[in-house]
């Protein structure tokens, strides 16, 4: 529990809410709907208020629709892929600063994502910019492992929520494959089964946490024949006269190395 001390005798107000993208949307039109400013939008292992009056949010998808569309008539796609992105952070203060760019938005009728100026607007951008660069980066670091049934398994912990931005990439260019992308640090994954794309969670893993890898008896049979040819592939072209770490660092982060087949050597 935390203390929050203020110049005034206002009374604290906080707005719980489930943690999903439709359930801030619903919390931002009761917002708008009551007119109030909650000091905090929490998610359920949100640090609560000390003396603070509670507003529980109720998931509503008709809701969350209204504020989703009026946000895509005023701003367009690009403020709708930027405020879902800042959402996919999870960062905190996140909520607030959606909350006011959204107030702002709809105050001044017209898209208002070049107004750094503005301390949401600005905020919103940089959380944008954090989760698109991860997503890309997510996309050259994830590895694949042919489990004993056929289906590809990669498991990756990112910075960032950016498994919803990953997989349409992979359905995609895997379209002719079941494979299964599970985010080891949030929990969930999408699983393809060659035609749908569903949310899974694996209640009992049987893969390492630690390193990725399948236990035995549940990877393919040539798993490990290829995985070493990955390794042989990647020592024979790296030149070591020119190994520069801290390099291979900026452009590998050190978070994606205990998934990736190549530093398995």
């Amino acid at each position: 529990m935390v203390t929050n001390a203020t110049a005034t005798n206002r009374e604290m107000l906080e707005y719980l809410y489930d943690g999903t993208f439709m359930g801030l949307l619903s919390a931002v039109f009761h917002a708008f709907n009551r007119k109030e400013s909650p000091d905090v939008i929490l998610r359920p292992q949100g640090q609560r208020l000390l003396f603070a009056r509670t507003y529980e949010v109720e998931t509503d998808e008709t809701l969350s629709n209204r504020v989703w569309n009026g946000i895509m008539k005023v701003g367009g796609n690009p403020t709708c892929e930027q405020l879902f992105h800042a959402y996919l952070s999870l960062e905190a203060d996140m909520e607030l600063h959606i909350l006011s760019y959204i107030r702002e938005l709809f105050f001044r009728k017209r898209p208002i994502m070049t107004d750094l100026g503005n301390k949401s607007v600005l905020k919103v951008h940089h959380l944008d910019r954090k989760v698109v660069r991860e997503s890309h980066r997510s996309l050259m670091f994830i590895r694949f492992e042919r489990a004993a049934d056929g289906t590809y398994f990669a498991p990756f912990a990112p910075k960032y929520d950016v498994l919803p931005l990953v997989t349409g990439h992979f359905k995609h260019r895997f379209a002719d494959q079941r494979w299964l992308i599970y985010d080891t640090m949030r929990d969930y994954g999408f699983y393809y089964d060659l035609k749908n794309l569903e949310q899974v969670n694996i209640q009992f893993p049987s893969f390492s946490k630690m390193n990725g890898n399948l236990q035995k008896g549940m990877e393919h049979g040539d798993e490990d024949n290829y995985q070493d040819l990955w390794r042989l592939y990647f020592k024979s072209i790296s030149i070591a006269e020119r190994k520069n770490p801290t390099l291979q660092r900026n452009f590998m982060p050190k978070r994606f190395w205990k998934y990736l087949t190549e530093k398995k050597i």
